[in-house]
């Protein structure tokens, strides 16, 4: 085990405030009595917002510590839970997320050896807006750095789950305790995190900013400190000169030395900036053409190489106008549907499902323990489903059909041929990265006449024991059914009980099928599943391929 990695803190960016001059030894102990003080100053639950980086690797130490302390007091509520809370986007670097579940594993351990009351949990976005089901199912494409986009992955994936295991946590505890939430920023990191941290008006004791509480442990303390206390820390209660809720956190080194980087996983904002040496999302597009990080661990973990791969390919469509879907099924009130960028045409979607289903595989044959698992049967029959009502596909139970073809008749799909294209032209203006994209509407003479309007699709619910049981058992004859409607597949899987939408939703769902129906019946949809961006000869059906 290599555990070599620079301390070298000369580069670091001048702080605010002057690091404490106390030795390291009595500003943790000084971290631990104020933690101690915030949980009995008044009736307080702790939530450490964890990453599996170091600064959060150190504050989990010291408020775990703190609890510990307390309880061996007698002074530790029994009624009043705590909660350590890190999130998992679904798509999380395999390694860094095999590292975080052991160490909540570890926490949870050390809460009930020492008598905590205390839960470790992961926070992960809902189905329908997860990487799998948004992205595959066609809904969206990713969020590119630099463009004027939003990180809605982010805002999604991150900060809404994390938020509303939050929210949950705060509601199960007694009345009249308050939630606060330990933060590992430090002013040394940068001078922008500084400055956010003053606006917050940071401090080892509570502050209140924009309705949270927030305490941060370690706000002046050095990267060489936040080292040293992983270095020499050990059990408690073991004699050593920090206290650790594990045998070691040498692992956390490991883990910066593999990836010679860092990148949050739970932040306690929405603003977020994207950094080069990362240890978070395979498919994330931030770091730019290629992936130092993932790259790096791939080198010690090779059953990362396809994911690398897969990222890879997925960036060379950033520009690629033929590999997008400009066939909204939107339908407004006057039967008319927006020709705009939006998510990957239909058979893109294939190819990357098949593709992600064919590196599942893999691995399951590579190892008894597989490192990940991209496609869930859950996922599959919510990405079914997905491209049902938006009329993605030119057959039925494609997706059924690539899981059966790859897990049942062992059929191998190689990552497809990296695109080429450059930044389209429109108007003499690039289009970056073409999101968002409004060429204009289209109003065609069924619709016009059809009465339809609707809007965006209804929340979804996937049983996954139903998902697995119909794949196992339907599955295979499901896949021979290649004609039929395929927007008749959302029906299906209604009747079949393994997906579910509210009552109140069931309306909007026939308008927007019946719509998708009648937009096949015009030929729109196979501009769906082909791709490539349309020009409006008029405001009537006419559509000529450009790009």
């Amino acid at each position: 085990m290599n555990l070599a990695i620079n301390l070298d803190t000369e580069t670091a960016t001048p702080t605010a405030l002057e690091a404490a001059a106390q030795p390291l030894p009595e500003r943790v102990r000084h971290a631990i009595d104020q933690l101690k003080a915030i949980v009995m100053e008044q009736p307080t639950s702790l939530l450490v917002a964890y990453s599996g980086g170091k600064d959060s690797t150190v504050v989990a130490s010291l408020a775990l510590a703190a609890l510990a302390e307390l309880a061996q007091e007698g002074r530790l509520p029994a009624d009043v839970e705590h909660l350590v809370a890190t999130s998992n986007t679904g798509i999380e670097n395999p390694v860094i997320e095999r590292h975080v579940g052991q160490h909540l594993g570890a926490m949870r351990a050390f809460g009930r050896t020492h008598a905590i009351p205390l839960q470790a949990n992961w926070a992960m976005p809902s189905l329908a807006e997860s990487w799998q089901v948004s992205v595959l199912g066609g809904r969206r494409q990713m969020a590119w750095p630099s463009e004027g986009q939003s990180q809605y992955c982010s805002v999604d994936w991150k900060i809404k789950p994390i938020d509303t295991l939050k929210r949950q946590h705060a509601k199960s505890l007694p009345k009249g305790v308050r939630q606060v939430t330990l933060l590992g920023s430090r002013f040394e990191e940068s001078a922008r995190r500084a400055a956010n941290m003053q606006d917050q008006g940071a401090a080892s004791s509570v502050v209140e900013h924009q309705g949270r509480l927030l305490a941060y442990p370690i706000a002046d303390w050095t990267t060489s400190d936040v080292w040293d206390y992983i270095l020499f820390a050990q059990p408690l209660g073991q004699g050593g000169p920090f206290p650790s809720y594990a045998a070691t956190l040498a692992d956390v080194l490991e883990v910066y030395n593999s990836a010679n980087g860092e990148c949050s996983i739970v932040g306690d904002s929405g603003k977020r900036t994207p950094c080069g040496a990362r240890t978070g999302c395979w498919t994330c597009p931030y770091a730019g053409k290629s992936d130092e990080s993932l790259t790096n661990m791939a080198k010690d973990h090779p059953e990362m190489e396809p994911l690398l791969a897969l990222r890879q390919y997925i960036v060379t469509l950033r520009h690629d106008v033929a590999a997008r879907n400009f066939i909204g099924t939107d339908i407004k009130d006057s039967g008319a549907i927006n020709v705009s960028a939006a998510g990957y045409s239909g058979e893109v979607l294939l190819n990357l499902l098949r593709a992600c289903l064919t590196i599942d595989a893999e691995e399951m044959e590579r190892s008894e323990a597989p490192a990940f698992q991209i496609i869930t049967p859950q996922e599959l029959v919510a990405i079914e489903w997905s491209w049902a009502i938006r009329g993605l596909q030119l057959r039925p139970w494609e997706a059924t059909r690539a899981w059966i073809e790859v897990h049942h008749q062992g059929k191998r799909y190689p990552i497809p041929s990296a695109s080429t294209a450059q930044p389209a032209q429109a108007g003499g203006q690039s289009l970056h990265p073409l999101a968002g994209e409004t060429l204009g509407s289209l109003v065609t003479p069924l619709m016009a006449n059809a009465g339809i309007s609707g809007s965006a699709g209804p929340r979804l619910e996937v049983d996954p024991e139903g998902a697995m049981e119909m794949l196992s058992i339907e599955g295979d004859q499901l896949a021979e059914r290649v004609e039929g409607s395929p927007e008749a597949v959302a029906n299906s899987l209604l009747i079949r009980g393994v997906v579910s939408i509210p009552a109140t939703r069931r309306a909007e769902l026939d308008r927007r099928l019946t719509a998708v129906v009648r937009l096949r019946e015009e030929g729109v949809m196979q501009w769906a599943y082909h791709g490539g961006r349309p020009e409006l000869a008029s405001n009537e059906f006419q559509l000529e391929m450009v790009g």
